[in-house]
């Protein structure tokens, strides 16, 4: 049975990544996608919309865990997902002491993981 997407999700995307960010996946696994690559403009879009889902592709850059903090600070209920590259799962943990929900994968796990993050229930806080 075919899920129907439910959640706006707002992608923080580095342009660098390994990781296939397909717009064509994301919109099929979410009601509304506005992708960035720039955190200001993040920051902006978090303040003018609601969404559901914050997914941030922290792979290239984990020293910008910042940019998590300040999205904290702007809603502090907002649900976060990181993506971490499997080399660097030692990151997992200090993500998680923040409150984000992080996903290790390697490059060819992306659709797998959209499609796990796209069941996320924000009330919750579970997968379906």
């Amino acid at each position: 049975m075919k899920q129907t997407p439910q959640h706006n999700l707002l992608y923080v995307e580095d342009k660098k990544s390994p990781f296939n960010e397909d717009t064509a996946l994301l919109e099929k696994q979410f009601l509304k996608v506005d992708k960035v690559s720039y955190y200001d403009e993040a920051l902006h879009l978090l303040d003018k919309n609601e969404y559901d889902i914050v997914l941030y592709d922290i792979s290239m850059h984990p020293e910008k865990i910042r940019f998590i903090k300040e999205i904290q600070k702007k809603k502090s209920m907002q649900p976060i997902f990181t993506l971490l590259l499997d080399t660097a799962e030692d990151l997992a943990f200090g993500l998680s002491q923040l409150g984000v929900n992080v996903v290790v994968i390697n490059p060819s796990q992306f659709d797998e993981a959209l499609q796990n993050i796209a069941t996320f229930n924000p009330q919750t806080g579970d997968t379906n």
